[in-house]
């Protein structure tokens, strides 16, 4: 049960079916609801979906997207230029089965999908996560994905994010950190990010359940 393989419509319903099971347990402000189209679509058409199985059961789900033009694309809501639409990869939804959880499977599935978006040939990889969605948040930090906007859609918040997946991208300068907030903070996120900071990692408050996110001014990220 160590090898992410890509799907294939053979395992749409069963990627389906995780995806149900998943939402009915979930808080409908954190979490997306996917049309059965949409994972039809993403199969091959517009992406790639990637899962990892425990014999014949199918314990987690990751979806990468490729935008085709006139696709909705996560560049628009960062206001990337229009050249640059068509180099925009999705680290999109994901699900992990109650049952494993705790194996650090989304960073891992993270990971694989923006190594699959650079073999693909995309540039800039770009995702988005409620601010109250803590395990997503940690573990998409943690595979190098950096916070560039917060705007309302789905329903309620979401951090824009981003990764840049050509060669001459600088990794966070994680001792460049002048700035943290807690997560949940919506007022001083947006504050942080109208003064050009990215969020770049977390740690843990003391204080409460909420992680703190740490916050570097963006010039010295991008050089």
């Amino acid at each position: 049960m160590t090898t992410i393989i890509r799907l294939n419509d053979t395992h749409l319903a069963r990627v389906i079916s995780l995806h149900r099971a998943v939402l009915a347990d979930a808080d409908p402000m954190l979490v997306t609801s996917e049309t059965d189209n949409f994972f039809q679509q993403h199969m091959s058409a517009c992406g790639q979906i990637f899962g990892i199985f425990d014999q014949d059961t199918l314990v987690a789900y990751s979806i990468l997207g490729l935008p085709r033009p006139g696709d909705p694309n996560f560049g628009t809501d960062l206001g990337l230029p229009a050249d640059d639409l068509g180099t925009v990869a999705h680290i999109d939804g994901v699900a992990v089965s109650p049952d494993y959880r705790g194996q650090n499977w989304q960073y891992k599935l993270a990971c694989h999908r923006l190594e699959q978006a650079r073999k693909a040939g995309r540039k800039i990889a770009l995702t988005t996560v409620a601010p109250g969605n803590f395990a997503s948040l940690i573990n998409i930090l943690s595979a190098g994905m950096i916070i560039r906007g917060l705007k309302e859609k789905y329903g309620g918040h979401r951090f824009l994010m981003r990764a840049d997946l050509n060669d001459r991208h600088t990794p966070p300068p994680i001792d460049k950190i002048t700035k943290w907030c807690p997560a949940t903070d919506i007022r001083s996120c947006h504050e942080l990010i109208d003064a050009q900071y990215g969020g770049v990692t977390f740690r843990r408050s003391r204080a409460n359940s909420i992680p703190e996110i740490g916050w570097v001014p963006l010039h010295c990220i991008y050089v």
